[in-house]
């Protein structure tokens, strides 16, 4: 549990060096590997509460039929500073604890999840400082 809470942090810290507004409702980032190509990802805040934001993860343009599009929400902690997935799909809703073994379910799928949005938010990351790069 101790290592999903730090990679939430870490979540946290890359989410907001992409999207640092993330208490403005409809606040929008797209990423792209190159400057206004046609694919990329769109993250979008959706949802702003009193400590807490929703931040909805798409891939912007569809890939390859064995590809599933990103569609993805995460739960954004402003007062803890952390950041989880909650959803994808539309229809998988992730409890914080797996206590139960279920079928639908891996037992370690919400570190799948966390460590998902790790490595989408580290790409974003090189891509912003490899347009920024190509723009000076």
């Amino acid at each position: 549990m101790a290592q999903l809470h730090a990679e939430c942090e870490r979540n946290f810290r890359r989410l907001h060096r992409l999207l640092p507004n993330t208490q403005t409702l409809r606040a929008k980032l797209r990423l792209s590997p190159e400057q206004g190509g046609p694919r990329g990802v769109e993250l979008t805040v959706v949802e702003v509460t009193r400590y807490t934001s929703l931040v909805h993860i798409v891939s912007v343009q569809q890939g390859p039929d064995w590809l599933d599009d990103i569609d993805i929400q995460v739960r954004v902690y402003r007062d803890a500073q952390m950041a989880e997935v909650v959803e994808w799909c539309r229809d998988r809703t992730i409890p914080w604890a797996l206590c139960e073994p279920s079928k639908l379910y891996a037992r370690d799928e919400k570190w799948q999840w966390n460590l998902f949005l790790s490595e989408l938010l580290s790409y974003g990351l090189g891509c912003t400082r490899q347009l920024t790069n190509t723009s000076q």
